[in-house]
């Protein structure tokens, strides 16, 4: 009962990546530029900060198993980022939980991270042949502008979800 919340936010912030897919290439100058919002993979490294390591790695299995079975490109790629960068940030970045600013920078490094990650797997066997240089020009950096941008709501929809699980939980347990 009590990641009843969690798992509606998870759901919540998989479907605004999904929707937000929808109104994205946009052309600028004659190219494709893709903003690309990866709302699900920060809320996951924030939960593994504010919530627990096992809130974050149960859901990294969930939604990376809902994520892989929906591109159905390669069946674990999503699966097996998530819960390799969400034990990373629960183990590196533990610390950050009361530094903002440290924290924003390092959920955003990891989001740039975590989507070179995808466009390396995917480059290597071949599924996609966007060159290096189009990559970090169209699709690396504006989605890392967007990522910082979506990251201030998703932060207070977090603590948000966090005071609502201690006041609510807490009182009633």
């Amino acid at each position: 009962m009590r990641s009843i919340f969690l798992f509606i936010g998870f759901f919540t912030v998989l479907f605004l990546d999904f929707s937000f897919a929808s109104v994205s290439p946009f052309s600028l100058l004659g190219s494709d530029v893709y903003f690309v919002p990866k709302l699900l993979f920060m809320m996951l490294l924030l939960v593994s900060i504010y919530f627990g390591r096992s809130y974050s790695i149960f859901f990294s299995i969930v939604f990376g198993v809902i994520l892989d079975l929906y591109t159905g490109s390669i069946y674990g790629i999503h699966l097996f980022g998530f819960v390799a960068f969400v034990l990373f940030m629960h183990s590196a970045f533990r610390v950050f939980y009361r530094d903002m600013i440290g924290l924003f920078f390092v959920v955003i490094v990891n989001t740039f991270l975590f989507d070179f990650y995808i466009y390396g797997i995917y480059r290597v066997v071949g599924y996609i042949d966007l060159p290096l240089f189009d990559y970090i020009a169209l699709r690396a950096v504006p989605s890392l502008l967007l990522n910082a941008l979506l990251y201030i709501p998703l932060l207070i929809f977090v603590l948000v979800l966090r005071k609502i699980r201690k006041n609510v939980f807490t009182k009633h347990a």
